[in-house]
C-alpha cells in the first residue's frame, strides 16, 4: 500500500543561509488538524530552527500510517541537498508499539501473551533507525493511534539511529485543550531560543529519589566526580552545582519543587522511581529513634490492613494475621479503621511523590530536564510527567524520559558534557538511548558553547561522522566526552585497530569517563581484550565502571574472572550497589569454583570479623543448591510446559554460560513443544557477553540446516543476528 504525504518546503532562509553549502535539514512532522490549529506557531518555530542553521521541512501526514512517515523521513535523510539530521513528531502522529524487541530495551521483559497495550513498547526508534525492519501487525481498535509492529528476524538487532527524533505531544488532560497547549509551547520555545541564545550551562542540579541504586552513597558520590570531569567549568567560581539526596530533608518534595522553579536553572537531572503520572521522591521517614520507628510500623499496618479489608478480606482475620506477624499490640492494628488517621496518612503519602497535578500548579523553569525513571515519558498516556513540565508555563523546553520501565544500572549521564560544547539535545539523545528512551520537546534546542576548545560538535557528528582520521585526532581533545565520542565513532566506523586502541586507552587514561567508554565498547567486541580489561575494571576508581564490570563478568562466565569476583567480595563489600550486582550474578557463575576461590583468598587475610564472608558463602551455597535442583527441569518432559518455560525465561536476566548445552538440547529436539523451543532460541540471544558466544552461534548455524519449523527457525535466525551484533 502506498501512502501520500504533503511536504511543504519552507522558504525561510536568509540570503546568507541560502548561499551556505552543506546545510543539514530538519523535518517537522505534524498531523493536519494540529497544523491547521497552530500554523503560525509552527512556522515561527521553523524559523527559529532555520535561524540556528538547519533547513526545515514541514511534513503534514494526511494518511495516518507509520510506514508513510518513515518512508518520507528516509527520503529526506538520503537527499543529496540538505539531508535531514533529525525530526520532531508533533501532535497526533501514529505511535508505534514495538513487539519482539525486548532485547533493545534496558530492562523491559514482559510475557507478550499479556494485553498488547501493556506488553508492547511505544518507541520512535521505528522512525529514526532505518536499519531496524518491522512487520506490521495491526492497528489498535480501542486506541487508533497505536500501531503494532514486530521486529523482523532479518532486521539489524542493535540500535544505530540514523537521525534523531523527538515528540511534541500535548497532554490529553492538561490545563488547556491540547491545541492551546501546542500553541503555547511552541511560542515558549521560540521565546526561550530567541532571548537566550547566549545562555551557557552554569546552573545544574541533580536530585536522587528514595530507593534509587540501592541508595548507595558510593554510587551517588561517583556520579558527582564524573560530572566534574564532564563539566569542568561548572565547578569553577561563577557557576552553581547542587546535589539533592532524598534524605537531606523529609519530605524532600517541596525542595525539589522549589528547585525546578529557579529562573536560572539550566539542567535538572532526576534519578528516581516513577510511573506515567508521578515521580516517587521519598519513602517513610528515616530515623533510628523509637518514636519514628513506631510511627512507621503503625503507618505500615494501617495501609496493609485497610487495603486488605477493602479487597474483601475478613477484618478480624487480617488484624490477627498482622498482629502475630509483627508481634505488635492489637490497638496498633485497629488504627487501620480510624478515619482521621487514614486521612492523615493520605496527606502524608501525597508528600512522598510529585504528581502531574502538582507540576501543572507550578511553572517549571529548568530548560532541560532528564527523568532517569520508569514511565515518566509515556506520551501515549492521557497524562505523563515529562509532558506536564513541557506543556506548562515557565521555561522548560525539552526533556528526556522513558515510555516503559528502565534499568537503574545504566549510564544516564553518558555524553552529557557535550551539551557544554553546544550539542543539540536531539543529537545527544541519539547516542544515549534505548528502545524506550525519548526526547520530548524541541530536539534542536542547545545551550551556548561554554568551552575554549576549538571543536564544532554538531558539525563533527554529522559532516565528519565517517571520518576516522578526524576522530583519531579528536582523541587528543582535553574534553572527556569528545574523547568518548571519538572512540564510539571509530568503533562504529570499524577502525581496524579499535580493539587495541580501546584496551590501551583503558589502561592509560586518567579519566573515569574515557575508561568507562573503553570498557563499554570492548563489551560489544567480547574478545580477549575485553576479558583483560574486565579484570582491571573490577577495581576501577569509578563506581559505575565497577558496577558494569561485575554485570559483564557474570554474563561472560569465564573462570578467569572468578578471582576478581572473590577479591571484590572480600574487599569491596560496603558498596551497596556493587554487592547487589555481585550477588545478582551468582546464578551465572560456577559457584563451586567461586567458593573455592573465596576460601583460598580469605585464608591469607587478617579478618577482624568473618560474618560478612560467612553470610556470602551461605548465599553462594543456597544459590548453587537451588540452581542444581532447578536447571534439570528445563529438559524434563514430565513437567508442564509452563513450568519448563518459567525456568527458561530466567536466562533472559541470568544468561549462565555453564547451562548453554541443556538449552541447546531442548532446541535441537524437534519432538518438543514448538513454543518452548522458540523460547529457548530467544533466551540464547541474551548470551551476547558470554565467553561461549561463538560456540552458541556455531551450534545455531548447524541447527538452521535441519530445522523444519518456520517459527523456531525464524527465532534461531534472529538470535544468530543478535549474537553477531547485527
Amino acid at each position: 500500500m502506498r501512502y501520500r504525504l504533503l511536504v511543504v518546503l519552507l522558504a525561510l532562509f536568509t540570503a546568507a543561509l541560502q548561499a551556505k553549502n552543506g546545510v543539514n535539514g530538519f523535518a517537522i512532522v505534524i498531523d493536519s488538524v494540529s497544523y491547521r490549529q497552530a500554523e503560525n506557531e509552527v512556522k515561527q518555530y521553523a524559523a527559529s530552527i532555520e535561524g540556528d542553521g538547519l533547513k526545515t521541512y514541514i511534513v503534514i501526514d494526511r494518511w495516518f500510517h507509520p510506514d508513510s512517515i518513515k518512508a518520507e523521513l528516509k527520503r529526506l535523510h538520503h537527499a543529496k541537498k540538505n539531508p535531514i539530521e533529525g525530526a520532531v513528531l508533533i501532535g497526533d502522529i501514529p505511535i508505534v508499539m514495538v513487539r519482539d524487541a525486548q532485547h533493545l530495551t534496558s530492562a523491559f521483559k514482559m510475557n507478550q501473551k499479556r494485553d498488547w497495550q501493556q506488553s508492547s513498547v511505544a518507541s520512535d526508534r521505528f522512525y529514526d533507525d532505518f536499519g531496524l525492519s518491522f512487520d506490521f501487525l495491526r492497528q489498535d481498535s480501542l486506541k487508533p493511534t497505536f500501531f503494532y509492529y514486530s521486529l523482523r528476524a532479518d532486521s539489524e538487532q542493535v540500535i544505530r539511529s540514523d537521525i534523531y527524533t523527538a515528540r511534541i505531544k500535548p497532554l490529553e488532560k492538561g490545563k488547556k485543550d491540547k491545541y492551546s497547549q501546542l500553541r503555547d509551547y511552541l511560542t515558549k520555545v521560540v521565546d526561550v531560543k530567541t532571548k537566550e541564545k547566549d545562555n551557557i550551562i552554569d546552573n545544574l542540579t541533580v536530585a536522587r529519589g528514595h530507593g534509587y541504586n540501592s541508595e548507595s552513597k558510593v554510587a551517588w558520590s561517583g556520579e558527582q566526580l564524573a560530572l566534574k570531569e564532564q563539566f569542568p567549568t561548572l565547578f569553577r567560581p561563577g557557576s552553581f552545582v547542587k546535589f539533592m539526596d532524598f534524605d537531606s530533608y523529609w519530605p524532600i518534595k517541596p525542595y525539589w519543587m522549589n528547585e525546578v522553579l529557579r529562573p536560572d536553572l539550566d539542567i535538572m537531572l532526576f534519578h528516581h522511581h516513577g510511573s506515567n503520572d508521578i515521580q516517587i521522591v521519598s519513602g517513610y521517614k528515616n530515623g533510628s529513634d523509637v518514636n519514628t520507628s513506631i510511627d512507621n510500623i503503625k503507618i505500615y499496618l494501617r495501609s496493609k490492613i485497610s487495603s486488605a479489608v477493602k479487597r474483601g478480606k475478613d477484618r478480624e482475620e487480617t488484624i490477627e494475621y498482622y498482629r502475630n506477624l509483627l508481634d505488635v499490640p492489637r490497638e496498633w492494628c485497629e488504627e487501620a479503621f480510624d478515619p482521621a488517621l487514614l486521612e492523615k496518612d493520605s496527606i502524608m503519602n501525597l508528600s512522598l511523590e510529585i504528581s502531574v497535578d502538582d507540576i501543572l500548579h507550578i511553572s517549571p523553569n529548568a530548560r532541560f530536564v532528564m527523568f532517569d525513571a520508569c514511565f515518566n515519558g509515556s506520551f501515549y498516556e492521557d497524562e505523563y510527567v515529562a509532558g506536564a513540565y513541557l506543556f506548562n508555563d515557565g521555561k522548560t523546553v525539552v526533556t528526556q524520559a522513558n515510555t516503559v520501565n528502565t534499568i537503574q544500572d545504566k549510564w544516564p549521564d553518558k555524553y552529557l558534557g557535550l551539551l557544554n560544547h553546544g550539542l543539540r539535545i536531539g543529537q545527544w539523545g541519539k547516542y544515549a538511548h534505548f528502545l524506550e528512551t525519548h526526547i520530548l520537546g524541541d530536539p534542536t534546542f542547545r545551550f551556548a558553547k561554554n568551552s575554549s576548545i576549538d571543536f564544532d560538535i554538531n558539525d563533527a557528528v554529522t559532516t565528519h561522522r565517517n571520518d576516522n582520521r578526524f576522530w583519531r585526532k579528536a582523541l587528543d581533545s582535553p574534553s572527556v566526552d569528545i574523547q568518548a565520542m571519538a572512540l564510539e565513532m571509530l568503533y562504529d566506523n570499524d577502525d581496524p585497530g579499535i580493539s587495541d586502541l580501546l584496551k590501551k586507552t583503558y589502561f592509560e587514561s586518567p579519566d573515569m569517563i574515557v575508561r568507562l567508554q573503553s570498557l563499554m565498547l570492548l563489551s560489544r567486541l567480547d574478545n580477549d581484550d575485553f576479558v583483560e580489561v574486565l579484570i582491571a575494571a573490577a577495581t576501577d576508581s569509578y563506581e559505575l565502571t565497577k558496577r558494569y564490570a561485575f554485570d559483564f563478568i557474570a554474563k561472560n562466565g569465564s573462570e578467569a574472572l572468578l578471582p576478581a569476583v572473590a577479591r571484590a567480595i572480600l574487599n569491596d563489600n560496603t558498596s551497596k550497589r556493587i554487592s547487589f550486582k555481585i550477588s545478582s550474578g551468582f546464578r551465572m557463575l560456577d559457584l563451586d569454583k567461586l567458593e573455592a576461590e573465596l576460601w583460598q583468598q580469605s585464608e591469607s587475610l587478617p579478618l577482624y570479623s568473618r560474618e560478612r564472608l560467612d553470610n556470602t558463602l551461605d548465599n553462594i551455597r543456597s544459590s548453587n543448591q537451588s540452581k542444581k535442583k532447578e536447571i534439570p527441569s528445563i529438559s524434563d518432559k514430565s513437567l508442564s510446559v509452563n513450568k519448563r518455560a518459567m525456568e527458561i525465561s530466567r536466562f533472559r536476566n541470568h544468561p549462565a554460560s555453564g547451562d548453554v548445552d541443556i538449552l541447546l538440547s531442548v532446541l535441537a529436539d524437534p519432538t518438543d513443544d514448538t513454543e518452548l523451543r522458540k523460547a529457548v532460541a530467544e533466551a540464547l540471544g541474551w548470551f551476547n557477553y558470554s565467553y561461549r558466544k561463538e560456540y552458541i552461534t556455531d551450534q545455531l548455524r548447524q541447527l538452521v540446516a535441519t530445522e523444519s519449523d518456520d517459527i523456531v527457525l525464524s527465532e534461531i535466525h534472529k538470535t544468530i543476528n543478535r549474537l553477531s551484533g547485527k
